[in-house]
């Protein structure tokens, strides 16, 4: 990651000067998303998925610890 790349949302690209960002990990890798697509990313996440695959680091989803 390159220090003075602005942080976009993964979902809707938009940068951290646009809207608030919350930082978040996903296979050991960050992403930001924004307050106004976290509740995508928590009520409908199959929604992201293709944005998650390209972050994967072995192929494989993390597994799920909570049901």
């Amino acid at each position: 990651m390159q220090e003075n790349k602005s942080k976009t949302c993964i979902s809707c690209n938009r940068d951290e000067h646009t809207v608030p960002l919350v930082s978040i990990t996903f296979a050991q890798k960050p992403a930001w998303i924004c307050t106004q697509c976290l509740p995508t990313l928590i009520h409908d996440p199959q929604r992201l998925q293709s944005k998650f695959e390209s972050m994967k680091l072995d192929g494989e989803p993390p597994e799920r610890l909570i049901d």
